[in-house]
């Protein structure tokens, strides 16, 4: 083994050089192709992505491995550029935090939603879409104060009186519940059409 510090060769076994001191990289299971994407999905989650940025491709991976994380940087900079102002704005959180949510991260959902609301606490969407989130989570309360900030910020919010009443419904709240419906379905009739579960 060759230490990529100072490139003296040292035994295979060895865990640090003994001229530089540097630690050695640990060779790492070669993965076959087919299964990239599930390992990638299983061990990055959605708020580690912007990590791969930083792995370093040089300790230990082999060709099929550095050019996975190589493509992993080229999509994580291409979707950087689609959010407009960058990784960490709020569009991006916003954004992640539904791709969490649609992958069934809905921790990670959260997290993205809590960055979003603490970079523009003054907009509606990053609190609904944590309401939502807390609600598939059965957290109702949480949910229901997460629709309110959402409610106060855009009191025509159909949708989020809407979401209000099915959190209120589903904690027993039912009386509060309709109240909150009937007002979603006064802003929006075409809520009409969906189901209450009453």
């Amino acid at each position: 083994m060759i230490c990529p510090n100072c490139k003296s060769e040292m035994p295979d076994d060895a865990t640090f050089c003994t001229k530089c001191w540097n630690a050695m990289p640990r060779p790492v299971e070669p993965v076959k192709r087919e299964n990239m994407e599930r390992v990638i999905e299983k061990c990055v989650s959605m708020l580690s992505l912007p990590s791969v940025l930083k792995i370093d491709t040089h300790l230990g991976l082999d060709k099929t491995q550095t050019n996975a994380v190589e493509m992993l940087k080229g999509k994580v900079k291409e979707t950087e550029g689609c959010f407009g102002e960058g990784a960490g704005g709020f569009k991006a959180h916003i954004i992640l935090g539904i791709m969490a949510f649609n992958s069934k991260h809905y921790d990670d959902a959260v997290e993205h939603f809590n960055i979003a609301i603490k970079l523009e606490p003054e907009r509606k969407e990053g609190y609904h879409n944590k309401g939502v989130t807390l609600y598939c989570l059965g957290k109702y309360d949480e949910a229901i104060e997460c629709f309110d900030k959402s409610i106060k910020i855009d009191p025509m919010h159909a949708i989020g009186w809407y979401s209000k009443a099915m959190a209120l419904i589903y904690s027993n709240r039912l009386h509060e519940g309709i109240k909150c419906y009937e007002k979603a379905v006064k802003i929006d009739p075409e809520l009409k059409k969906t189901k209450v579960p009453v």
